[in-house]
């Protein structure tokens, strides 16, 4: 078993990594993978304040994901049932991510959303929703946070490309 993984490893089919890389982040790197049809399979390792990253690298494709705190006892076994093309995730974290909703927009940041769509400014947006423009501003201050991105550009995209 172990001289499998060592195998699929050298082979290139699983690939472990830490948050930050040199010149970006794994998601970003699992992103451009899946877009070229490259994508491979994936553990990510996470520190555990990293539940919202540990989220998005699943949804850009990371066929597992695993606690430093857990690496010694749980790698072995998420290696494996990588190398079997099984998604992987310990049930502790899987729960964990699930009961963090914190990524979720809200009805209202929705509607906001779907009016940047149409190319609205803020003040189209408050007058059409019946908010202060300054409402708005906090509203897309929160949708920013969620959507891990620092544009309105940046966060149309990303809510077009998502499922949030």
């Amino acid at each position: 078993r172990a001289e499998a993984l060592v195998g699929a490893a050298a082979d290139g089919v699983t690939l472990i990594s830490g948050v930050q890389l040199g010149n970006g982040d794994i998601v970003a790197l699992l992103r451009r993978c899946r877009a070229r049809g490259t994508l491979p399979r994936t553990v990510v390792l996470i520190s555990p304040g990293e539940l919202n990253y540990a989220r998005e690298a699943l949804r850009a494709g990371a066929g597992a994901v695993c606690l430093l705190d857990d690496l010694h006892q749980k790698l072995p076994q998420i290696l494996a049932a990588q190398a079997d093309g099984v998604v992987a995730l310990p049930s502790a974290l899987m729960a964990r991510i699930l009961a963090d909703p914190a990524d979720r927009l809200t009805k209202r940041e929705h509607e906001i959303m779907a009016l940047l769509k149409e190319g609205l400014t803020n003040f189209q947006v408050s007058a059409r929703l019946g908010l202060s423009e300054n409402t708005v501003k906090y509203y897309l201050k929160t949708i920013y946070q969620k959507l891990d991105v620092s544009t309105r550009t940046a966060a149309i995209a990303r809510y077009l490309t998502e499922d949030y």
